[in-house]
């Protein structure tokens, strides 16, 4: 059971403690058995993803998803697109600005661009997303704050034919748990936090990872999907 909090104070030392506490809830001979597939949602969560990877001899995979935001406020997130070109908006913001969809559409398009395809090459050598047909795939974040970006990874994952799709995060919004609780398979989640105020304050320390520390860390981990072939055809 999650523990359901109003933390004050920061919860987490690093992204290295709170694997830790995850890792205590997450059902790891189940895991092992029916060989979950491992998908980060962000670049804080690859570390998170790895490290659970490495302890269960699991695979895992990135999952590239980019924000849309509002016209003259990049602070404001209206939407989410994914690498499968799913979009997820946020209605009511769109709405109260008049955001209209060609807008969003044609935003959405450009970050797949700009930005989707560029980490596609960056943090997959231009491989295409591993095969989660018939998987159990678990999603991976250091924490969901508005849910705009897990919807978005949900929506697409769901029309990859996978087997079930299910939700780790060490901290997440109470209203955003039981909205979410109702489109995956099950959360698992070690603080369940009323009156959210961002996933960083529930952090003493949640630096930017570097795009070089990151597929530093993709080429030399055993438990990388995508680059399973091409370490098997080393040998």
């Amino acid at each position: 059971m999650p523990v359901n909090s109003d933390s004050k104070d920061y919860i987490y030392k690093n992204r290295q403690e709170a694997v830790e506490d995850l890792l205590a809830i997450l059902p790891q001979q189940l895991m092992q058995k029916e060989q979950w597939i491992l998908l980060a949602l962000s670049r804080g969560s690859v570390e998170m993803a790895e490290e659970i990877a490495q302890k269960l001899s699991l695979f895992f995979d990135i999952f590239i998803v980019k924000p849309i935001v509002a016209p003259n406020n990049d602070d404001c997130q209206i939407a989410m697109v994914s690498e499968t070109k799913e979009i997820v908006m946020h209605e009511e913001l769109v709405h109260a600005f008049g955001i209209s969809e060609d807008y969003i559409y044609a935003e959405a398009q450009r970050r797949y661009n700009d930005d989707i395809l560029d980490n596609i090459y960056k943090f997959r050598k231009a491989l295409p997303l591993s095969n989660l047909k018939d998987k159990t795939v678990l999603l991976i974040d250091e924490g969901c704050e508005t849910g705009l970006s897990t919807m978005c990874a949900l929506k697409s994952v769901l029309n990859l034919q996978t087997k079930k799709v299910l939700l780790a995060t060490p901290v997440i919004a109470d209203d955003l748990f039981h909205s979410l609780d109702l489109k995956v398979d099950k959360i698992y989640t070690n603080h369940q936090i009323e009156n959210f105020i961002s996933v960083e304050r529930y952090y003493d320390s949640l630096e930017r990872i570097p795009g070089k520390k990151i597929r530093k860390k993709l080429e030399e981990s055993a438990y990388y999907l995508p680059y399973q072939k091409e370490k098997d055809n080393e040998l």
